[in-house]
């Protein structure tokens, strides 16, 4: 890991409090990527329209949400 002069000054948690932020949104993460599809498969059955977008939206937010930090999860 790097390990970089962080001043007094600023707040940052220990290593276990950073473990349960990263778990945590790795969960929220694969819930927001599980209601994507929801939206998505709701929508073509409906017809499409702001349901599929919205399912896109989630679902490439819980994407992201979860590759990042899974990675963060794995180095760590």
């Amino acid at each position: 890991m790097l390990n970089f002069l962080i001043p007094s000054s600023i707040p940052v948690p220990d290593a276990n409090t950073l473990q349960l932020i990263s778990i945590a949104s790795l969960i929220v993460g694969i819930c927001l990527v599980l209601a994507g599809g929801a939206f998505l498969l709701w929508g073509k059955k409906a017809g499409g329209g702001w349901k599929v977008v919205l399912g896109w939206v989630l679902a490439a937010i819980g994407a992201t949400l979860t590759l990042s930090h899974a990675v963060q999860l794995m180095l760590y």
